[in-house]
């Protein structure tokens, strides 16, 4: 399994503040994520096919995803845990409903390529 973007590119491109520890265990969440969103299975071949722009989108919604994935707290499944903690920091989830987290990731999912969400 592939992880879409690497803390080079969220720390120097994307601008993100997460540590490197954090960023490390949330990309995996991220990038199984963007795996049940696209049409196809993201192996190296298709990424290096993708032009420069729709690359840099994958690697960007990667980016986003940790983010959001840290602030809800990893959890939009339901509405019962208020913080987790992750290598000894603890983080608070936002107030938000079950459907306002849901709406926010379907927004950063739809910053995919159109190539590989087409068909869903």
């Amino acid at each position: 399994m592939i992880n879409y973007a690497d803390y080079k590119f969220y720390s120097e491109t994307y601008k993100g503040n997460l540590s490197e520890n954090l960023f490390n265990s949330l990309i995996i969440k991220a990038s199984r994520e963007i795996d049940k969103n696209v049409n196809c299975d993201l192996t190296q071949k298709v990424i290096d096919n993708l032009s420069e722009i729709e690359q840099y989108k994958l690697k960007y919604t990667t980016c986003e995803l940790c983010d959001f994935i840290n602030s809800s707290g990893g959890n939009t499944s339901n509405g019962n845990a208020n913080s987790i903690s992750i290598d000894g920091v603890t983080i608070n989830k936002s107030k938000k409903s079950v459907e306002e987290l849901a709406r926010d990731k379907a927004n950063i999912l739809n910053n995919l390529p159109i190539r590989l969400t087409r068909y869903l």
